[in-house]
């Protein structure tokens, strides 16, 4: 039994855990913590002593089953020993690690190290054994893969959770940076329609107006129409031209914009993070697969993939949800559909669509009007606004059950 509680304490010891540990208790700490940084020899000991045992007991029920001339003596100590090492050697054991993990590793550290140190010959001649007989095996030399899958780690996170380790929003952004680097810049990026551009040939104090106006450092300047986006004008730029030509007008956005950086609408969000970052810029320009401009993502728009909304003095926005009274949701048409569907704990279909507005309208099949209604795997979405030929907000109603779309945390 403690051999093999022994072995699962040693195997399930990190680095992490033994320095936490030896905050709590320095003396049997420290132990973990040399065991953490050479952890094979002790393994290789424990496992060496819970096979002893094991054999040990196995052979000594059998001699004693023999002796009383037991009828088929060496079945029924398979039989028992099977039984007795399975509740005692492996359910138990495991189970009395995974409850307190953090006392049976202090528990375990003296006698562990002590068996190491004792068996260190021994256990030095197997283990140069095992490397000759590694040498022959197939996949040899092949890398080692990840030590966790990130399905593992997101799992650990979810017990964490569950058990008040660590916060919901705390599991939120570690889960959002799995998510971000599958994400591509299409999902993130503010779309065509809802840019804000000035024309090449206005004046400095026309995009000094819409800089102050919208609350933006940076606007593209286009030349007659959006597909031809020829620069990005920056606040620091224009009000030091305006300054130096003292009011009289001399100079156009296009001459006081700098390059624009363009991106294919599918790159992945944390390739362009690194490439902002390395660049030392703050905005790129989105283009579809024929050149054409699809939409603008910022530096900010990336990090709220991570953090969450980040909300300063100038955004003005409508909340992106709203819960009503009657248990609806409202939502801006530009919403995830994952979003929703983690929200709702509902596999709505995303592989087309990236917002609840293009859902609706790919689900319709023709352009929206205030108050056409859809069910989309039992969720209805009822278009509440219509801005233009564009839905401007979605409610989310009941599912077809009846009942009220359930949030997560």
């Amino acid at each position: 039994f403690f051999a093999s509680v022994w072995v699962n304490a040693v195997s399930r010891l990190s680095h992490a855990r033994a320095r936490h540990l030896q905050e709590l208790n320095p003396g049997r700490g420290a132990i973990l913590v040399a065991l953490a940084n050479n952890p094979r020899p002790y393994l290789a000991a424990t496992l060496l002593a819970m096979l002893l045992a094991r054999v040990t007991a196995t052979v000594l029920l059998a001699d004693v089953l023999f002796r009383s001339r037991v009828p088929l003596a060496a079945v029924v100590a398979i039989a028992v020993m099977t039984f007795v090492l399975f509740q005692f050697a492996e359910i138990a054991p495991r189970s009395w690690v995974l409850e307190r993990p953090d006392q049976v590793m202090l528990l375990a550290a003296r006698p562990v190290w002590a068996l190491g140190t004792a068996l260190r010959p021994l256990v030095s001649a197997l283990i140069a054994i095992n490397r000759i007989f590694l040498l022959i095996l197939p996949g040899h030399g092949v890398p080692r893969g990840p030590v966790a899958s990130e399905e593992e780690i997101m799992s650990m996170l979810e017990v964490a959770e569950s058990e008040d380790v660590i916060e919901t929003q705390e599991r939120q952004m570690i889960s959002s940076i799995f998510e971000f680097g599958d994400t591509v810049v299409r999902a993130v990026m503010v779309p065509r329609p809802d840019m804000v551009c000035v024309d090449a040939n206005a004046d400095l104090d026309a995009v000094l107006d819409v800089m102050l106006t919208r609350g933006f450092t940076r606007v593209p300047v286009i030349r007659g129409n959006i597909d031809e986006l020829i620069g990005i004008a920056h606040a620091r730029d224009v009000m030091a031209a305006v300054r130096a030509d003292g009011g009289r007008q001399t100079r156009r956005a296009s001459d006081v914009m700098r390059d624009a950086m363009f991106v294919p609408e599918f790159k992945k969000t944390a390739e362009l993070l690194r490439e902002l970052q390395a660049g030392k810029t703050q905005m790129a320009v989105v283009v579809d697969e024929y050149g054409g401009v699809a939409g603008l993502v910022t530096m900010e728009d990336l990090l709220e993939e991570i953090v969450g909304e980040i909300v300063d003095e100038h955004d003005h926005d409508e909340p992106p949800l709203e819960r009503l009274d009657d248990g609806s949701l409202r939502v801006i048409a530009r919403f995830g559909v994952d979003e929703l569907s983690e929200l709702l704990d509902v596999e709505l279909p995303s592989a087309d669509w990236d917002s609840v507005g293009g859902l609706v309208v790919g689900t319709l099949g023709r352009l929206p009007s205030e108050g056409d209604r859809v069910t989309v795997h039992g969720v209805e979405l009822e278009v509440e606004r219509m801005n233009g030929r564009r839905i401007g907000k979605v409610l989310v109603h009941a599912h077809a059950g009846g009942q009220a779309p359930a949030i997560g945390s």
